[in-house]
């Protein structure tokens, strides 16, 4: 004689408290931006290129004009990506041109250290055949692994807070 049995009460999916509001699906354990636009408008692989062609180019013709070594080329390099994306353009001159800026999880401007961090994470990004980069085409919020490492956005400008 066998008699069924419900499952242990473990088994079944438990009611969430009614005094917490139920999260948003992938709200827990996923980092999001803490940002007061629900849906901001990100910049995607292919302008996010054009932009750095763009500063590319801009540092090419100062590293052409100017008698620098290669360590100082490297320094202006790295002052350009550091520097201006913490001024309150938030971004570099191709990201200007191309209408986007770089902010933080709050869709704030970056502090020096961030900026620093990030400079260094896009050399993680291009090591292994530019994979940190190719993330941005797939990713839902066009978000490369250097920004991920960095919990950093690249904003549109046609997103409602742009400013």
């Amino acid at each position: 004689m066998s008699q069924v049995m419900s499952p242990p009460s473990f088994y079944q999916s438990p009611a969430w408290p009614p005094s917490t509001p139920r999260p948003e699906e992938g709200e827990l354990g996923h980092n999001r931006m803490f940002y007061p636009n629900p849906d901001p408008v990100y910049v995607g692989f292919w302008r996010r290129a054009l932009a750095y062609l763009i500063d590319f180019l801009i540092l090419w013709a100062i590293g052409g004009l100017l008698p620098i070594s290669v360590w100082g080329e490297r320094v202006l390099d790295m002052i350009y990506f550091v520097a201006l994306p913490c001024t309150a353009w938030q971004a570099t001159i191709g990201k200007l041109v191309v209408g986007a800026k770089i902010v933080d999880e709050e869709g704030q401007r970056l502090s020096i250290l961030r900026s620093l961090g990030r400079y260094f994470a896009q050399f993680i990004s291009g090591i292994l055949l530019c994979i940190g980069y190719i993330m941005i085409a797939f990713s839902a919020e066009k978000r490369g692994l250097h920004d991920h490492m960095c919990n950093t956005y690249v904003l549109n400008k046609d997103s409602e807070l742009y400013s």
